[in-house]
């Protein structure tokens, strides 16, 4: 008895903090908007601290506020999972039969353990079925991959709509459902909803009402809805809410739909300068939609022309947003084409980058593929061999650690498990190509030798997870032809001329066989050193174009574009082309049918 008082004195507490049960107290609201955002003069790890601390200082002023443990749980980084997990838990033993604690700690199961999460939502539910906010959480597990389930995330989410009409978090979602006849109840809700706010929440709430009315209409109407939006446009314009983030957003996508590129580009670029973000400035962002990374067969002038600019961008990239990683690695990218570079700036670039990640990450320091390209960049210089092998083996190290990491199980089906197992072991193996590379370069092929038996093994893992998808098998190939070329170099090292020519061999066919081209513009190691001891070996130029030459300029003059069939079914769908006639499915069925997709993310 006494458990169900407290429990219930809990339940009493968390509504009268909150107000409704449907969104926080005015004060507790106020708070949480004001939690901090990373600015570009703060590193990752400096903003985790800041953060953290900000969201525990509002723990200890609203200890049983659901949106305030809401958003503690949300900042969870990935590593700290288990001590949440566990934190959550706890509560939830505690106060077993009270359903904001299941939601709570159900929250920290999903992505881990979402079938319990699942579990508790539904129990929460049936604790108390006035608390909305599990029918939320699982309306996003029934839409993920692995959960799908269109009838039981309609269920929820009409279910939490029903008891919170006016929260705009239940209407996002619905850009997720193909029902036309609820859209348009709903989008009719939502319109009315914020018409009469004038609230940076409810301009904020004008994308996702954009995005419900044009899903809920047919193409013929899209032209009504524009109008709409024009008219939408005036309004807000006339709100004059520099202050808020979610205006400059509005205005940003309104203006795209009504095609008005210039004043969306002026939205997103005010937006950008008063809310000036650690990853991306205006010119950053102008610059690199305009010029597009060629392609590695591109005309070696256009790619030397394109890379001294990007290096020539970073140097201010960097002073706007100093602990921006990938701007860093642009950097390097650029510096690695560029065959005039400075060992003194490809080292200083190197170790910027490090320092960076370093301090973005804090304690657990960087991910692996940070040093990776750190590894991969001073290698393919022939620079500091010393550092390469020390950055290979902590970056190896790093790896270890990250590839124990659960897989997110919303998104566990079979084939996405064997793609992440591929990407990830196919990481592993380049990090090991640039140890290998540092003792070869440091002329110690005895070393080098033991790590070629580990990454010959590891190779044969990659091929089984590569199965039968073309693209990983051709990924899989080059780094085959890999081994064989540091093969090569380590029997040249140790006199094994003969040996070193016949893995010359194999490297260069399998790479013929996987059809991958050398990049233009850059040297080719392999061919170069295969094509030097074939002469020192009394081979002809005559005989070496007989061999290989042909092969090699046959292959560069193939297309680029390959295809592979998707064989998966194509949902029903409707499009209008641009002189206003709507295609589906049906008006296709049994033609051949280009579609060109692109999209802005």
């Amino acid at each position: 008895m006494r458990t169900l008082v407290l429990c219930a004195l809990f339940a009493a507490a968390v509504r009268a903090e909150t107000v409704d049960v449907c969104s926080p107290a005015p004060a507790v609201k106020e708070s949480l908007d004001r939690l901090p955002r990373q600015t570009p003069a703060e590193t990752g790890w400096q903003f985790h601290e800041k953060s953290g601390a900000a969201i525990r200082a509002l723990l200890n002023q609203y200890p049983d506020d659901i949106f305030v443990h809401r958003a503690n749980i949300r900042s969870t980084d990935w590593k700290d999972k288990d001590k949440f997990i566990a934190e959550y838990k706890a509560r939830h033993e505690q106060h077993p039969d009270s359903a904001p604690w299941s939601y709570l700690y159900g929250m920290t199961l999903v992505g881990r353990q979402s079938k319990d999460a699942i579990r508790l939502f539904t129990g929460a539910l049936e604790k108390d079925p006035k608390f909305p906010w599990p029918h939320l959480q699982l309306v996003d597990i029934y839409n993920s991959e692995v959960f799908s389930n269109k009838e039981e995330s309609t269920k929820h989410l009409k279910a939490f709509l029903d008891a919170c009409p006016a929260s705009f978090q239940g209407y996002e979602p619905l850009t997720r459902v193909d029902d036309k006849d609820l859209l348009r109840t709903y989008d009719a809700r939502l319109r009315a909803l914020i018409a009469s706010r004038n609230d940076a929440d409810a301009i904020g709430a004008y994308r996702t009402l954009w995005s419900l009315e044009f899903k809920a209409h047919p193409p013929s109407e899209y032209e009504g809805l524009r109008k709409q939006v024009s008219q939408d446009l005036e309004r807000i314009r006339g709100l004059s809410l520099q202050d808020k983030r979610e205006w400059y957003e509005a205005l940003e996508s309104g203006y795209k739909l009504v095609n008005d590129q210039k004043q969306s580009d002026w939205a997103q670029d005010q937006a950008e300068i008063r809310f000036p973000s650690p990853w991306s400035t205006p010119a950053m962002s102008k610059w690199l939609k305009e010029h597009h990374s060629p392609a590695d067969d591109a005309a070696v002038d256009a790619k030397r022309a394109y890379y001294r600019d990007l290096l020539e961008q970073t140097t201010q990239w960097v002073k706007d947003c100093p602990h921006n990683t990938a701007i860093r690695r642009l950097r390097l990218r650029a510096l690695e084409h560029l065959d005039d570079a400075s060992a003194t700036d490809v080292q200083a670039a190197v170790d910027q980058m490090m320092k960076v990640a370093t301090d973005n990450a804090g304690p657990d320091g960087p991910e692996s593929a940070y040093y990776f390209n750190a590894a991969g960049t001073l290698s393919k210089k022939h620079l500091q061999p010393e550092q390469v092998v020390e950055l290979a083996r902590e970056g190896l190290a790093q790896w270890e650690i990250e590839s124990k990491e659960p897989f997110d199980d919303l998104y566990a089906t079979k084939e996405n498990v064997e793609g992440y197992k591929f990407y990830i072991g196919y990481s592993r193996i380049e990090g090991m190509q640039s140890e290998i590379a540092g003792y070869l370069q440091l002329k110690q092929p005895e070393k080098a030798q033991i790590e070629l038996a580990q990454m010959d093994e590891r190779l044969q893992e990659l091929k089984s997870l590569a199965g039968d998808k073309q693209d990983r098998k051709k990924d899989w190939s080059v780094q085959v032809a890999a081994y064989w070329g540091l093969m090569a170099r380590a029997a040249e090292l140790q006199g094994r001329k003969l040996d070193a020519m016949a893995f010359y061999e194999n490297a260069l066919l399998t790479r013929l066989d996987a059809q991958k081209k050398p990049e233009t513009g850059v040297k080719d190691d392999l061919a170069d050193n295969a094509h030097q001891l074939w002469a020192r070996l009394g081979g002809t130029d005559d005989g070496w174009k007989i061999w290989y030459g042909r092969r090699a300029d046959a292959l560069a003059k193939l297309a680029t574009l390959t295809w592979e069939d998707a064989n998966q079914p194509l949902p029903p769908f409707e499009i209008a082309d641009l002189k206003g006639k709507t295609w589906g499915l049906a008006s296709l069925r049994g033609k051949v049918t280009f579609l060109n997709f692109w999209a802005e993310w």
